[in-house]
């Protein structure tokens, strides 16, 4: 006789973590946006930022070692908060087969519990990412030295961590962005990434994916970088992989040496079978699948007729592009970087940029140095995914 699965025996219980003010300000965009199957909750040291969740489920650390203040842009103080209060975070974070950590490196608490939370999540049987941001360039470099300790702490703690650096939000790919909005568009990537995981635990049908194949993929993988890409019409999928291969935040991180590789394909009922495979073929020679563990997840949505959207996330990046170089991200830096020189953009290249037809920008080559230009941008403009996408 056959039994059917009661349906909580098929769930998959999905939380996300803010840890800090930074992440407790992207866990609340998660939050609204009701991702099916996802709690949120938000974890600081500060009473006063707490305040600012007051609609998402909230615990308080270190009440005894900070009485209701910060860290003190001193992550020992956040390790030493998320310690005191361990018992209180196991059954706050309960059991989960998912666990995203979102947080901002560079200071106290963000940068001292993240990592310790990481360690209880994945001790409880948790399958745990963590997205980071690190700071901008403009920053002094003393919160430039606590993020990348943070980074070095987090490797370990978290099965993959993705390093998010808000220097990024200066890529021409996003024209100018006034401050707010750069940090809502931070906010809005995280979402997206995290939307696409969700989506494909809930997908159904013969390209489907479910939790058991993303332990396979992302289990102690370490460092981790996703892009995302969309398109509309007739030239959807030239759009798609022109977005996936300028994602600002796939950072200068060689994807083709990913040991693992997830990518997420859904589209409208109209999606057809010659452009599943030209999506496929130009991921793989993005990720450089041949050698490395890919899972594809296709996915029809009647609400996305005559349109698409793709994501990749890559994880296992190795020590070659982390974390060391995450401060070095955009050429000759050097002391004059550390004391607060933008050197993505230095002023009259970044106002000399013109806009084009439909709202983007361009950049051309010969007006910035091969240092100030991404490397990923370079291999998108001249690499043969740039040419399948003409």
């Amino acid at each position: 006789m056959i039994q059917i699965a009661e349906p909580e025996h098929g769930s998959v219980r999905v939380r996300v973590v803010g840890v800090g003010n930074a992440g407790g300000m992207m866990t609340k965009r998660v939050a609204r946006e009701r991702l099916p199957g996802v709690e949120c909750c938000v974890v600081n040291t500060a009473l006063k930022d707490l305040g600012n969740c007051q609609e998402i489920r909230a615990l308080q650390i270190g009440t005894t070692l900070t009485r209701g203040h910060g860290a003190g842009m001193d992550p020992a103080v956040g390790r030493k908060a998320a310690l005191e209060d361990a018992n209180r975070l196991r059954d706050f974070l309960g059991a989960n087969d998912i666990v995203f950590l979102l947080a901002g490196f560079g200071k106290g608490t963000g940068t001292g519990a993240t990592p310790e939370i990481g360690v209880l999540a994945k001790d409880m049987g948790a399958l745990t990412f963590a997205f980071v941001t690190t700071p901008f360039a403009f920053e002094r470099r003393c919160h430039h030295d606590i993020a990348q300790t943070g980074l070095e702490e987090i490797k370990d703690r978290v099965d993959a961590w993705i390093p998010l650096s808000n220097q990024r939000l200066f890529d021409p790919e996003l024209g100018p962005l006034k401050y707010q909005g750069a940090l809502d568009y931070m906010n809005e990537a995280v979402l997206a990434a995290i939307r696409g995981v969700v989506d494909v635990l809930h997908q159904s049908g013969p390209m489907s994916l479910d939790l058991a194949d993303l332990r396979t993929l992302f289990k102690g993988t370490g460092r981790a970088t996703f892009a995302l890409g969309s398109g509309k019409g007739e030239s959807r999928v030239a759009d798609a992989v022109r977005g996936l291969t300028r994602y600002p935040f796939l950072q200068d991180a060689r994807v083709e040496n990913a040991r693992s590789v997830l990518f997420s394909l859904v589209g409208g009922t109209d999606l057809g079978t010659q452009e599943v495979d030209q999506l496929a073929t130009e991921i793989g020679r993005l990720t450089g699948s041949d050698s490395n563990r890919l899972a594809q997840s296709i996915h029809p949505d009647e609400s996305l007729q005559g349109e698409l959207r793709a994501m990749i996330l890559a994880a296992g990046l190795g020590e070659a592009d982390a974390p060391a170089p995450e401060f070095g991200l955009f050429g000759e830096r050097g002391a004059a970087g550390r004391a607060g020189e933008l050197p993505l953009l230095r002023g009259a290249q970044y106002a000399a940029r013109t806009p084009r037809a439909g709202g983007e920008t361009d950049l051309s080559l010969a007006q910035l140095d091969s240092t100030d230009v991404p490397t990923y941008i370079r291999r998108a403009k001249n690499g043969p995914l740039a040419r399948g996408a003409g």
